[in-house]
């Protein structure tokens, strides 16, 4: 077994590895998109939004096994109890082609749907665009994730060594949108575009899997040994209740497509797509700082103190509002102006829109927080019903407003189910479980009200900047106005909370840092 470097290491080294391969892909994501919009347009991105999103809703069917496992996997880890890990690892793998037979089933069974979930169906046709075919391809797609070797990456995330995937995942994901480049330009064929997307989905599994192996060899030998019955049950309880947050996490988002889809049609899902192209970036690129912590988490734990927990909890807070701040108000105030001088003004959607989306990233960042603390400690069925709950406002929301102010209303839904259902019951139930109430949850409230009003604040004052300062010079002003929010909002975070222990050491981890490299 090879020796493993700390916590703190291991999360710096994944750190940097995800997202210094994001930027690149980042990049490559707006050169493809940017071919996309000229070459096919915007029926097409409207499809591939509304497929993308249903399969989402599919994957459900996952049922939490993965977050479920990786908590399982933890202590053995810490422990070296190989054996237990091989063990998980073999329900793991069965667990995945059931999932990945039953997502076949159920897509294939929505086929005869389609016509009731796409407003414009009957308009697709003529344009050359066959649906169904379509629909099967991004079924595929996401069948090859569960079939093809996936689970054996899941020893070496909750290892501490996903670092160690990212580098041939950037790769891979590289490759892919240099190839659907190519195809849009010299092919002009979506059915292609998409069909290389299952291709290298296997590939990068396949490379993963290799990976793995030749890492971590003692995790896949050969284990007669299976998870007892109470294990199982126990085990698909916890499932049971990760399958109610999941259904939740994919009505808030996922819905948005078909919701709009079925009122307004598929044009506006392809415009609202560009503003989910900006939002999903960002997200996936600040989700590798918690991916890349998550291993050494779910480590500290398994062996700390609740002191040593609830501080590193703070922390963390701390950090997702300066990362997803930081974001939620580049989103309010650049925006717009990106997208304008990216693919012009019949793509953009007026104030205050991309505030509505900017609130939303940020509720994202902080649910993000407070997802990763309970499923490291393993507080999975103390919440059950507020997800429950969230659908159900969410749905009634978006599917009442949107009728009344269009797409704004779909965003509103979302908004509305996050404030009364997560930011309500979840901190309660995780300082009461997860850390068997170390200190009184209304400090966790007061100090994100706090937070909240001075991101506002600076959201005010970038805006009045932004429209006074280098205004209408293309892609200069666009960067430019990018830099004043990424450097306004940090600053103005550590300037005005510099005597908080979270603040103090974030900056004690940076110097540290930065006098290892001088070195």
């Amino acid at each position: 077994m090879k020796r493993h470097n700390s916590r703190t290491i291991n999360s710096i080294l994944n750190i940097f590895t995800s997202i210094g391969g994001q930027i690149l892909a980042i990049i490559l994501k707006f050169i493809t998109r940017t071919v996309f919009i000229y070459v096919l347009g915007k029926e097409y991105l409207g499809i591939n939004g509304l497929f993308s999103d249903i399969l989402t809703m599919l994957s459900l069917t996952e049922l939490g096994i993965d977050t479920a496992i990786n908590f399982q996997l933890y202590k053995p880890l810490a422990e070296h109890d190989y054996r237990r890990v091989r063990i998980l690892i073999k329900f793991y793998k069965q667990a995945y082609r059931v999932i990945g037979a039953v997502i076949m089933i159920l897509g294939l069974s929505l086929i005869p749907l389609l016509p009731w979930l796409i407003r414009d169906y009957d308009s697709l046709a003529p344009l050359g665009i066959d649906a169904t075919l379509i629909f099967i391809l991004y079924l595929l797609q996401s069948v090859s994730s569960y079939l093809f070797f996936a689970y054996r990456s899941a020893v070496m995330k909750a290892n501490q060594r996903k670092y160690i995937l990212d580098l041939a995942d950037y790769l891979v994901t590289i490759i892919t949108n240099i190839s659907q480049i190519l195809i849009l330009i010299f092919l002009k064929s979506f059915v292609l575009y998409t069909a290389s997307v299952i291709f290298f989905n296997i590939l990068k599994n396949y490379v993963n899997a290799k990976i793995a192996e030749h890492d971590s060899p003692e995790f896949f030998m050969s284990e007669d040994e299976s998870l007892k019955k109470e294990e199982i049950v126990s085990l698909f309880k916890d499932c049971g209740a990760l399958f109610v947050y999941k259904l939740n996490g994919a009505v808030l988002k996922a819905t948005d497509n078909l919701v709009l889809s079925s009122f307004i049609g598929l044009s506006i899902v392809g415009i609202y797509s560009n503003y989910l192209l900006c939002y999903s970036i960002i997200k996936s690129t600040l989700n590798q700082v918690y991916n890349a912590v998550k291993a050494s988490m779910g480590n500290l734990f398994a062996t700390e103190t609740v002191e040593k927990k609830y501080g590193f909890f703070q922390i963390m807070n701390y950090l997702t509002i300066i990362l997803y701040g930081t974001a939620a108000v580049g989103i309010s105030v650049c925006s717009n102006e990106l997208l304008l001088v990216w693919i012009g003004k019949e793509y953009v959607i007026a104030q205050p829109f991309p505030i509505l989306i900017g609130i939303e990233i940020l509720f994202t960042g902080l649910k993000m927080n407070l997802n990763q603390i309970r499923n490291i400690s393993g507080a999975f069925r103390q919440m059950w019903f507020r997800p429950v709950l969230g659908v159900i406002i969410n749905l009634g929301v978006s599917i009442w407003l949107v009728q009344i102010c269009g797409i704004y209303g779909v965003i509103i839904g979302t908004i509305t189910a996050d404030l009364l259902t997560n930011f309500v019951v979840d901190p309660k139930i995780i300082h009461k479980y997860s850390f068997e109430n170390y200190r009184p949850v209304s400090e966790y409230y007061k100090k994100n009200v706090g937070y909240i009003l001075v991101l506002a604040a600076i959201c005010g004052v970038d805006f009045w900047l932004c429209s006074i300062i280098l205004t209408e010079h293309g892609w200069i002003s666009v960067v430019f106005h990018i830099l004043v929010v990424a450097v306004t909002v940090p600053a103005t975070f550590v300037l005005t909370f510099h005597n908080m222990s979270e603040c103090r050491y974030l900056i004690n981890v940076v110097r540290r840092f930065t006098k290892k490299l001088k070195l």
